[in-house]
């Protein structure tokens, strides 16, 4: 799922669409990431980084090779390397600003569904 947020407007709290919980606050000095079970990663496109990785998301990362992804989509490609399938849910939102020039960032929340089979399986 991708959202556009408009010029100038502040990023939206993310909420997580299985129990509810706001993934992230947004504070003067940053964001701060409040996790719930649900929540697989968070992709940071303004600096090219995970934000936040869960520990079943690093498991799942563990053979995955990054380096060796050549795609117009990389972290598609690299979700689909791990397993995901139709497991994830992934909010694209992306952010427009001016510098020199119109710019654009996009941040990525993953939530994983296979959580749910888990806590089923396991409960």
């Amino acid at each position: 799922m991708s959202v556009e947020q408009p010029l100038g407007v502040d990023p939206p709290i993310v909420h997580c669409p299985i129990c509810g919980k706001a993934t992230m606050r947004i504070l003067k000095s940053g964001g701060k990431v409040t996790p719930c079970e649900h929540l697989a990663f968070i992709w940071v496109g303004e600096v090219g980084e995970y934000e936040y990785r869960s520990e079943r998301f690093e498991a799942r990362m563990a053979g995955v090779d990054v380096d060796e992804i050549e795609s117009d989509e990389p972290l598609v490609e690299t979700l689909r390397l791990a397993g995901f399938d139709n497991e994830l849910l992934a909010l694209e939102i992306t952010y427009g600003g001016a510098g020199c020039g119109p710019m654009s960032y996009t941040d990525v929340f993953g939530f994983d569904y296979g959580t749910l089979q888990a806590e089923t399986v396991g409960g």
